[in-house]
């Protein structure tokens, strides 16, 4: 081999790194954001990164009063537009499960629809931890009196 061709294949081809460096910037991005799951239009290829729906449907969890979501995770239901959501969510126990699990489906469907465009064919919950339930602060005033006075 002689040293001119040496030379030419220890020297980088201009552009090559910065192109290599683009191409793991992309990649590491769709990594940080999870799979891309399709919205529900037919016509248009959209779709949205799995971390920002989950961020969603985990705040339209929490509007329920006594539940608080811990885990959110979406995956496509088969070859179409639908999505599956599977969560876990902690929640208080002064009213019935059954009836705090179902509201809670409801709002997770209603904002997928309603916020993201999104077709949720179905929505698994576990419930995996007890809140205590909430007790609004009595007004000032109105608590016992102790002590003292004339």
């Amino acid at each position: 081999m002689n040293v001119a061709t040496r030379a030419l294949r220890a020297k980088d081809p201009p552009g090559l790194r910065a192109l290599a460096d683009r191409v793991m910037s992309i990649v590491r991005a769709e990594v940080r954001l999870g799979r891309l799951l399709p919205l529900a239009d037919t016509v248009l290829d959209l779709r949205i990164a799995e971390s920002a729906a989950a961020k969603v449907l985990r705040q339209a969890a929490d509007t329920v009063p006594g539940t608080r979501a811990a885990t959110c995770r979406l995956a496509p239901a088969g070859e179409g537009t639908g999505v599956q959501v599977t969560m876990t969510l902690a929640a208080a126990l002064d009213r019935p499960l059954p009836e705090t699990v179902t509201q809670v489906r409801r709002s997770i469907i209603h904002a997928a629809g309603q916020a993201l465009g999104m077709a949720v064919t179905t929505v698994d919950i576990m419930v995996a931890d007890v809140l205590q339930p909430f007790t609004p602060p009595a007004p000032a005033g109105s608590g016992p009196t102790t002590g003292g006075g004339a």
